[in-house]
């Protein structure tokens, strides 16, 4: 499974075979990129894992209903904790810090407006701690949306992509794409809720790699294979993450924690 421009995070490849008849039968694979480094065909979804490898089946989880953040009272942003020296490079995976009883709010400030999260410790809670570890420390301020599919995803949060993304139809810089924050932390599968419109998820370059680099789903993707940490929706501003254009920025990105 690779993608030259985007050889460590993206969402998993889905081959198209194209059948041509011409005397005899040729196969030609195509590889569609959809989000960082997906391949998705609607019209035939066949999700796998590497050309070397077969999916194995995936467990079934009870799903959990998206939580509200509306509905609760946060408190003002959180404010840094045990910032590392550079901010977007860790020495390992932040110590587990949040309460995971309650819900966390995120808000990614951009020139077109706000993207509110709903943050879910319920759904993922190492991920969401992942989260809320990175956004407070400002890790996340100042990094663009890398990769942006219409009907598909918006993706964002690695660090070489910082300068290295023009506007679509541009290809981002080749450091761009393959980054995160010095560590990887586990998976938190299967998910507990699909992936649906709104909702958030971490992309990733495979089993338990999880780092920087998250997407939200911009349709109902009910293709992805279950390979994604889900840990939470977007509260408010899709119509603002509907807009998001390849190479717009994600100014800052603070979150607060429920009262």
């Amino acid at each position: 499974m690779s993608d030259p421009g985007f050889p460590r995070q993206r969402l998993p490849l889905v081959v198209a075979a194209t059948i041509v008849a011409v005397a005899a039968v040729v196969a030609i694979a195509v590889g569609v990129n959809h989000a960082a480094n997906v391949g998705v065909t609607r019209a035939t979804p066949t999700p796998s894992l590497s050309p070397a490898s077969s999916p194995s089946p995936t467990p079934q989880a009870s799903l959990i209903p998206f939580a509200s953040c509306s509905a609760a009272t946060f408190g003002q942003p959180l404010a840094p904790l045990n910032p590392p020296t550079s901010v977007h490079k860790y020495a390992s995976a932040p110590s587990f810090t949040i309460d995971a009883t309650k819900l966390y709010q995120a808000t990614i400030k951009t020139a077109k407006g706000d993207i509110v999260l709903c943050l879910q410790p319920q759904l993922a809670p190492n991920t969401v701690n992942n989260f809320v570890t990175l956004a407070r420390n400002h890790f996340y301020d100042g990094i663009p949306f890398h990769r942006v599919v219409a009907g598909f995803v918006i993706q964002a949060g690695d660090p070489n992509c910082i300068g290295q993304v023009g506007p679509a139809p541009a290809t981002p810089g080749d450091a761009c794409g393959g980054g995160g924050p010095g560590y990887q932390f586990n998976d938190e599968l299967p998910p507990k809720q699909a992936y649906v419109v709104g909702c958030v998820a971490m992309a990733n370059s495979g089993a338990n790699t999880n780092g920087s680099q998250f997407f939200i789903c911009t349709a109902n993707d009910t293709t992805l294979p279950k390979s994604y940490n889900l840990f939470g929706n977007v509260e408010s501003g899709m119509s603002v993450a509907l807009g998001i254009a390849q190479g717009d920025l994600m100014q800052s990105v603070t979150v607060a924690q429920q009262q």
